[in-house]
């Protein structure tokens, strides 16, 4: 990493070599050599004057919705289905035709929908080199508490063709905070900046729902239900969804291995009791079964009618007859034939 080669600039040091001035940082030099491997964290930095605007010591108040917009980001992924990328102070630099730096920014996020095959020290959005250009971020967050993003780098972004600019304001009360808490989404089209009322890189995703989400002190109902419906809508897109994120996949698999394997241990329950109403039901009509041949047969022997094997075989509709019906073809029939042939003309 790249020791600085002097201290920061007073005002007056800077302000000749550039009209740039960022309110929040300090101007410090830093050499086009230096730059690449500068370690300091800055806003902007051009080779004309070769003066990075450092940021001050970072705040909580702001680096919070830094680390929100990951974890909002990486719930929407899932639900789409496909990693989405997410780097946060990575420098989008814009290069000469000998590849050198020519100016250089650092947004608090940046954020690819389909992540780079090869991450590079930088992100390089502009170049004068016949080498095609490296993509540029979907989304670039800033957070803007005390320096002037809107007037200071919204023309660099719009050289660089950034489409999709997020601008948050947070609700933390900050004595030099001069804005509105809230996100303003700008969209890049036809060479500039519009703003929109929608995410364009995230559809159906509102500034409204994205300000508030970010500001939540826990996550709300809403913001889940909201990101559950962006990720989906998302992955629709793309012809996927929460089963092929890795994650998701072996969680609801787990749950359905669990579903089931209870369900099925209710099932024995439920066979068992079944099985016992269905064995005293059994029970019953072998009962009434048995009952009801036993009387055939003392009437018929009463009658020194002989009793042969058709009538274990025909038990079952004996017992089915009623039981008046029984009783007259026994008192009447001739013979084992008779009897069955008087119980089938009942049929």
């Amino acid at each position: 990493m790249a020791a600085r080669t002097d201290t920061a600039l007073t005002k007056d040091d800077a302000e000749p070599r550039t009209a740039i001035k960022l309110t929040g940082c300090q101007p410090v030099r830093v050499t086009c050599d230096e730059i690449a491997d500068y370690d300091g964290r800055y806003e902007y930095w051009d080779a004309e004057t070769e003066i990075a605007w450092e940021v001050r010591e970072p705040s909580p108040r702001h680096e919070e919705p830094c680390s929100r917009i990951v974890e909002l980001v990486a719930d929407i992924a899932k639900m789409r289905g496909r990693p989405i990328a997410m780097f946060g102070h990575a420098a989008l630099q814009e290069r000469d035709a000998h590849d050198g730096p020519l100016r250089s920014a650092q947004p608090d996020a940046s954020i690819y929908l389909d992540r780079p095959n090869v991450i590079p020290q930088a992100f390089v959005v502009l170049s004068d080199t016949p080498q095609p250009d490296f993509p540029p971020p979907d989304v670039v967050l800033e957070v803007d508490l005390t320096t002037d993003v809107r007037d200071r780098k919204l023309d660099l972004y719009a050289s660089y063709r950034l489409p999709e600019l997020w601008i948050e304001v947070p609700e933390a009360p900050m004595p030099s905070k001069r804005k509105r808490p809230g996100l303003t989404i700008f969209a890049f089209e036809d060479g500039r900046y519009g703003q929109c009322a929608e995410s364009v890189a995230f559809p159906g995703w509102s500034a409204h729902e994205i300000h508030a989400a970010l500001n939540e002190s826990s996550r709300s109902q809403m913001t889940v239900d909201v990101l559950r419906r962006v990720g989906h809508a998302m992955g629709q897109l793309v012809g996927s969804g929460p089963d092929n994120d890795p994650f998701l996949a072996t969680d609801r698999r787990v749950t359905r291995q669990a579903a089931l394997r209870e369900g099925r241990q209710e099932g024995h329950r439920e066979g068992r009791q079944e099985g016992h109403r269905e064995g005293r039901e059994e029970g019953r009509r072998e009962g009434q079964r048995q009952e009801r041949l036993s009387m055939v047969e003392r009437l018929l022997a009463m009658r020194d009618i002989r009793v042969t094997s058709k009538l274990n075989e025909e038990a079952e509709r004996i017992a089915a007859m009623p039981h008046e019906a029984t009783l007259k073809a026994a008192l009447d029939c001739r013979d084992m034939d008779d009897f069955l042939r008087r119980l089938g003309a009942v049929d």
